[in-house]
């Protein structure tokens, strides 16, 4: 079994490569994120900023999974909608949706480079055949499976 101090450092260390893995998808291959794939991103800084404290210090520690679990749920939510966007179960929001529809090829090219944003429905990148947001949905279930586990650890 890992100790506690190994799963925190696994999660923060997962957390910090999928950020950097999505940002080299982003700006080095230039495949551009929608919105809701951007909002994706927000819960795993919130994680790294907790997972680091954590590292550190151990006061209020199990305030603070309980913190980073609530934000892997908000995570796992996010990325639950978006997936459902992607396979036409729920409908976009404005959100998700390309703002104006271009005249011409010209402002088309304008507003892509403009904007750097796709639609929430198009899948623009595959990994195993499935969407980043289906991985960070199966990722974050995983993360929470974990944490669950430190707190039955730390309860002992």
């Amino acid at each position: 079994m890992l100790k506690t101090d190994h799963l925190i450092k696994l999660l923060l260390l997962s957390s910090g490569i999928i950020l950097l893995t999505v940002y080299y998808i982003e700006y080095i291959m230039g495949i551009y994120a929608c919105n809701l794939c951007k909002f994706q991103r927000i819960p795993f800084f919130v994680n790294i900023v907790i997972l680091t404290v954590l590292t550190f210090n151990k006061t209020k520690f199990i305030k603070l999974i309980y913190a980073l679990i609530l934000s892997i749920i908000v995570n796992i939510c996010i990325s639950f909608y978006h997936v459902g966007i992607e396979q036409s179960f729920f409908t976009s929001t404005k959100t998700c949706k390309e703002s104006q529809t271009p005249s011409n090829k010209e402002d088309l090219l304008k507003q892509l480079k403009k904007k750097g944003v796709s639609d929430c429905s198009k899948v623009e990148f595959t990994l195993f055949g499935l969407s980043l947001s289906t991985l960070n949905f199966v990722t974050n279930i995983v993360f929470l499976g974990i944490c669950v586990q430190i707190l039955r650890y730390e309860k002992k």
